[in-house]
């Protein structure tokens, strides 16, 4: 049964919700969340995306990361709390404003402030979870670890694995509200939102739209209520092949959901991804990896 902190990615109050981005080393998972067995390699220091250069962090770095990892894997499975643990990542990254060069993924969805934004309803039950195991590993940035929690989540309801570079820091004053997309408005917004101002592509627009496959929103939070697949706690391309199918009952569309169909740009990948999990989960991947890291590592 799923937890009642498990929700919509981009669920929020009026609207607004958040978004995501990876690049996969593809390996098929276990279809059961809690019963994959990972073993994914995490990159630490090669740049293997363009225009990035990663920091070297210490080995002592390395192995914290290694150990959070672990942790957050038996956390997340134990509490069915992914969509959650998605979220704030998602939430995290997609404030980065890439001509002004402010917000992203840089911790400050520890601060009060940020979690009090209307698009971030509930994610305090996400920092309040997190804080214990955040505690056992001081030396790691709050940056670092709430996309590090993104990235598990993904990985153990069987989607793709994502390459997590660590090294970035901790700002000390969260951004303004009203940067995450609103889920009421359509396609030009997505692209003012995603395009404009986070630097990310079409591509990377409908791939992270994939990852609504996790979750349900939350009336009392968002104004929608309902999941938008059939099983909220696995990773697959359910979410496109619902959308496809035009019968959502007892399952929810967003308009930014339904807005793709109309698209002559973003319908033939949301048909792609359909017929394809595969072309998906390299796409979701690389997309999110592209959210994760938005400001950060630029060469």
């Amino acid at each position: 049964m799923e937890d009642e902190e498990s929700q919509s990615l981009w669920q929020s109050s009026g609207g607004q919700g958040a978004w995501v981005s990876v690049v996969v080393e593809h390996r098929r998972v276990s279809k059961l969340p809690f019963l994959s067995s990972l073993t994914t390699s995490i990159c630490f220091q090669e740049p293997l995306t363009m225009g990035k250069s990663y920091p070297t962090v210490s080995e002592e770095y390395k192995k914290a990361i290694d150990k959070a990892k672990r942790k957050l894997r038996g956390f997340i499975a134990e509490k069915a709390c992914a969509p959650l643990m998605l979220r704030i990542a998602w939430h995290s990254a997609g404030t980065y404003d890439s001509r002004t060069k402010t917000g992203g993924p840089f911790g400050t969805m520890k601060h009060a402030a940020e979690q009090s934004h209307g698009a971030n309803a509930g994610l305090e039950i996400a920092v309040r979870l997190l804080e214990p195991i955040k505690q056992q590993f001081p030396i790691l940035s709050y940056a670092d670890f709430y996309q590090l929690a993104g990235v598990v989540a993904v990985e153990i309801t069987g989607g793709p694995d994502v390459p997590f570079h660590p090294g970035r820091e901790d700002k000390p004053e969260p951004p303004p509200e009203g940067r995450l997309p609103d889920a009421t408005k359509g396609n030009d917004h997505l692209r003012d939102v995603f395009g404009k101002t986070m630097g990310l592509s079409d591509q990377d627009i409908v791939a992270l739209s994939g990852g609504h496959t996790l979750g349900r929103c939350h009336k009392e939070r968002s104004g929608f209520e309902g999941p938008w697949t059939p099983n909220p706690l696995i990773f697959d391309n359910s979410y496109f092949t619902v959308l496809l199918s035009g019968k959502y009952d007892g399952l929810l569309m967003l308009p930014t959901d339904t807005a793709l169909l109309s698209d002559p740009v973003f319908r033939p990948l949301v048909e792609k991804y359909a017929a394809d999990e595969d072309a998906f989960f390299a796409d979701y991947a690389a997309a999110h990896q592209r959210l994760s890291e938005l400001g950060f590592a630029e060469a």
